[in-house]
């Protein structure tokens, strides 16, 4: 049996607070540029400032509503086969199984592909969200935990989840098989279920409003509104309880 650490622990993962406007796309819109010209007016009172099409993105991420969210087979992606830690590696495994309730704790899937980020920031942000929901299970759903390793920074392992199995492929039943993987590899995000296995967010990491979360131009403004969503969604689902 691979031992649980129990102790406090935290991760150098600094969340910048600031917000700003940054322009996180290349084609967004742009405030009209100096052409060495006064402008032919100035803007009137009604005017406001234009928005990114990734903050629009951003902001159409929320809480699904109980009765619109996607239900999830939750006990059928806990049978399946599952690593402490990874086979061969340094990482210590941690995981909140002893609190775990069927009728009460929130799930977080941390649905992995080639990315690793959002599992550093949920790793992060696990001892605050403790705090929120003392019983609340997170997870690494991942094709093969035989030969995945979910960061090379996190000083911890949570259970590693296999995704795709011969009669199961747990990525499509989450709706997030990635269009381009030959059926076996997903995209990346986090996704929260509450207790009755009812989807109620879904972060996408490296696609859609997430895509540029990456990046060093306006990757971190991305990463703190969707770290934002993801407490705000545990805080208000602890609430629901």
């Amino acid at each position: 049996m691979v031992a649980v650490s129990t102790g406090p622990w935290t991760m150098n993962v600094a969340l910048n607070r600031k917000r700003s406007r940054l322009a996180l796309d290349s084609d967004d819109d742009e405030l009209p540029r100096a052409s060495g010209r006064s402008p032919l007016r100035s803007p009137s009172p009604g005017d406001t400032l234009k928005r990114t099409k990734t903050q629009e993105e951003l902001d159409e991420v929320g809480i699904v509503a109980p009765e619109d969210a996607w239900v999830v087979d939750v006990a059928s992606i806990l049978a399946s086969p599952t690593l402490h830690a990874p086979n061969g590696g340094t990482l210590q495994a941690h995981n909140n199984l002893s609190s775990y309730s069927k009728d009460s704790s929130l799930v977080v899937l941390c649905v992995q592909g080639n990315l690793r980020l959002h599992y550093d920031l949920l790793c992060a942000m696990l001892p605050d969200l403790y705090t929120l929901s003392p019983s609340l299970q997170a997870f690494v759903l991942c094709r093969d935990p035989a030969t995945h390793t979910p960061s090379t920074t996190a000083p911890f392992s949570l259970p590693l989840i296999q995704a795709v199995g011969g009669d199961f492929n747990h990525f499509v039943r989450l709706g997030l098989l990635h269009p381009l993987g030959g059926g076996q590899f997903p995209l990346d995000a986090l996704v929260v279920v509450d207790p009755k296995g009812r989807r109620r967010l879904v972060l996408p990491f490296g696609w859609g409003a997430g895509r540029h979360v990456g990046e060093v131009a306006g990757g971190r403004v991305v990463q703190d509104r969707l770290m934002d969503m993801f407490r705000e969604c545990i805080e208000a689902l602890a609430r629901e309880q």
